[in-house]
């Protein structure tokens, strides 16, 4: 098992070439286990993304000249508007990045994203105007990528050819693996240059949970060593068919775990009395596969899936014993269903689901499907309940600045500031209907009349964030937690064997973390 994994990581991380071997590897190991189990107690037990290539783009500079800024918390009425521009730096104060302002003149900045089409379009826009606006010349290049897969792809190339990027936009855990490689540079010393980076105001103002997601800490450094600035998050939350609901007798969504199986195992009694034979066993919470619906589930429990020194997996914990037995107590008792071949969103706008898990991305889609069924109920979404506190699992990637010269360093984290500057960061969460990091930007967010009202529900769910892992192992991992639910699910596999199941994870977990951490 170790040389497949050791193999795994030296090939490639990107999520083409880990989803075509470790996806029947990890089904192998968990499966195996669990089939010797159930042999003695006498029970029956994507091919690698292409690198697509890269729509380039420079943005012509123009001078405009700068003003001030203001911070806001997180209390959503209107803020004093902020300028466009953000404040030109004190340059006579002095600077520990031993660049000055002529250093900057005329550089231009390469950024390598994932997006196309509309999202594209919008982060153009933002990258256009820091262009046209600051007083350095600076222009940026702009390299788009058809997904994560290709951009990662490109950069592992790069990586070889000594041709990267001065930005690339992507997910924590995948700074942590290239960091391994001495690509990225520490942005701790420019997030506290007195002249160049975020003032006291301006850090508080980014969402903890978020911030503190980029920093690795190294050898026990302090002040730990930062990769990246948080751009966006999306979020795995719940859809929730209200109008279902209320029909049934439950005036509000569930609160607590008993909530949930009352109200799920109420619609699957609906289906069974109203629909067709086909149709039994549907109605409640349909699974899904992916593993934020497992996480979030655990977070409601209490548990964690990191070991708080973040020195590994811990899934072998009374938390998340309970949250496998929950789900399977769902499943048993009929009030849970899951189907392959299946298309999530149309089951559950023709009431064939009271409950989904969906993400931020999923709900424009979700509203098509209510609409394609001539379904006018209203739904919203909600977070996984909980009897101790609820949750919704968020992710999302990163802003990170790759090593070169001090004056190119300084021209890359000049244009991040400018991507999470709270005027052009509300324009992004905006296009994109996302969650912002910055407590400011919710402020600007209100009264939007444009708005989405699921993605409205959503803003109001951000202080019950919990964020995936950041451990570079987090890109395989997450497909063996994907694969143990999928054991989870298999109708052979009692409550009683649970703890076994969980055991092999942890297991599989722990040589996942030695072999690529």
């Amino acid at each position: 098992m170790s040389k497949l994994v050791t193999s795994l990581h030296n090939q490639s991380t990107s999520h083409g070439m880990l989803k075509r071997y470790l996806t029947p590897f990890y089904r192998f190991t968990l499966g195996l286990a669990l089939l010797l189990t159930f042999t003695a107690c006498a029970k029956k037990s994507s091919t690698a993304t292409s690198t697509q290539p890269a729509v380039q783009r420079t943005i012509v500079a123009q001078t405009i000249t700068p003003t001030p800024e203001s911070n806001q918390a997180n209390s959503r009425r209107k803020p004093t508007p902020l300028p466009a521009i953000p404040p030109t730096p004190n340059q006579l104060t002095p600077t520990n990045l031993g660049v000055s302002a002529v250093d900057l003149q005329g550089l231009e900045v390469e950024v390598w994203q994932p997006w196309s089409g509309a999202t594209d379009a919008a982060l153009y826009d933002i990258l256009d105007a820091y262009s046209r606006s600051n007083q350095w010349g600076i222009t940026v290049q702009v390299h788009s990528y058809e997904g994560f897969g290709s951009l990662e792809d490109a950069v592992e190339s790069a990586i070889t050819t000594q041709t990267l990027p001065d930005i690339v936009v992507d997910y924590e855990y995948q700074a942590q693996h290239w960091d391994d490689s001495n690509i990225l540079t520490d942005l701790t010393p420019y997030v506290n240059d007195p002249v160049w980076g975020f003032t006291d105001g301006e850090q508080t103002d980014f969402l903890q949970g978020f911030w503190t997601n980029d920093l690795v800490n190294e050898a026990n450094a302090n002040p730990m060593k930062r990769l990246g600035i948080p751009f966006y998050r999306s979020a795995y939350l719940l859809f929730y068919n209200q109008s279902w609901a209320k029909e049934m007798g439950y005036p509000n969504p569930p609160a607590t775990l008993q909530d949930f199986k009352k109200q799920a195992c109420a619609a699957a009694e609906a289906v069974s009395t109203q629909e067709a034979n086909a149709n039994l066993g549907r109605g409640g919470w349909l699974i899904t596969p992916q593993p934020a619906a497992l996480m979030g589930w655990i977070y409601a429990m209490g548990g964690n899936i990191t070991k708080t020194d973040t020195s590994g997996y811990a899934f072998d914990t009374p938390e998340t014993e309970s949250a496998f037995a929950y789900i399977k107590d769902l499943q048993k008792s009929g009030c849970a269903w899951n189907e392959t071949g299946i298309d999530p969103q149309s089951e559950f706008a023709s009431r064939q689901a009271l409950f989904v898990v969906g993400s931020l991305f999923d709900i424009p889609g979700q509203v098509k499907a209510f609409s394609e069924n001539n379904n006018s109920d209203d739904w919203i979404v909600i977070p996984f309940p909980s009897d101790k506190e609820q949750v919704v699992v968020t992710y999302g990637p990163s802003i990170m600045i790759t090593h070169s010269t001090p004056a190119q360093q300084l021209a890359a984290w000049l244009v991040a500031k400018w991507l999470v500057y709270p005027p052009n960061l509300t324009q992004w969460v905006s296009d994109t209907q996302t969650y912002p990091t910055r407590h400011s930007v919710l402020d600007y967010l209100s009264g939007n009349g444009d708005a989405n009202l699921q993605w409205e529900q959503a803003l109001n769910l951000l202080p019950d964030a919990r964020n995936e892992p950041s451990l570079a192992s987090w890109n395989v991992m997450r497909w063996a937690l994907s694969d143990a639910m999928k054991q989870l699910l298999d109708p052979q596999l009692d409550a009683d064997q649970i703890p076994l199941l969980l055991e092999n994870l942890d297991s599989v977990a722990t040589e996942i973390f030695d072999q690529v951490h």
